[in-house]
């Protein structure tokens, strides 16, 4: 029998677990919470505008093809991001193709800009399934206020670095009535 990977590599139609050093869970129709962390704290700074902005780019430039983008913040060594990987065929685009290809590209990009080469990132990214609507809410409230528990701002509005897409989506359709 054929595995959905074997189909379609970049898509998903079952409940998907692999380990190498952290669990990977891929739940098809279901929000993730990831975290990409540098590999070395000092190797660049995620917050300098050059870098950021290729970040929010890179995370916005799949959004609503492959996924939906909801909350997001990018912190000098790591970014937190919420996302629902949309359907693809039969089944839904695959977590680590998405991740995967977004590190990969982001990795290539911001070495170039901080003239630097090699490894950028952590190996393994932190993924987690959402569980229920509360713990989506408690994980956007912690993505949130992480400039504020890091002590980089005093209010999470001041922060440049975050966002949540459905809210800028609806500000702009707003502005464009």
């Amino acid at each position: 029998m054929l595995r959905s990977e074997d189909r379609n590599p970049e898509s998903i139609t079952d409940f998907r677990r692999t380990r190498r050093h952290l669990p990977h869970l891929q739940a098809p129709g279901e929000t993730h919470f990831v975290t990409y962390s540098l590999l070395d704290r000092d190797a660049c700074d995620l917050t300098a505008p050059a870098v950021a902005q290729m970040i929010v780019e890179a995370l916005r430039f799949r959004h609503g093809e492959r996924y939906v983008l909801h909350e997001w913040v990018i912190m000098p060594d790591h970014a937190h991001f919420l996302l629902w990987p949309m359907p693809a065929g039969d089944g839904f685009f695959s977590l680590s193709k998405i991740t995967g290809d977004m590190k990969c590209f982001l990795a290539h990009q911001i070495n170039r800009v901080a003239g630097r080469r090699g490894a950028l990132w952590q190996d393994e990214s932190f993924d987690h399934v959402v569980h229920s609507p509360t713990e989506f809410a408690e994980i956007a409230a912690y993505i949130w206020m992480n400039p504020v528990v890091a002590g980089l701002v005093a209010d999470p509005r001041e922060w440049p670095w975050s966002g949540n897409e459905s809210r800028r989506e609806e500000s702009l359709r707003g502005a464009n009535d």
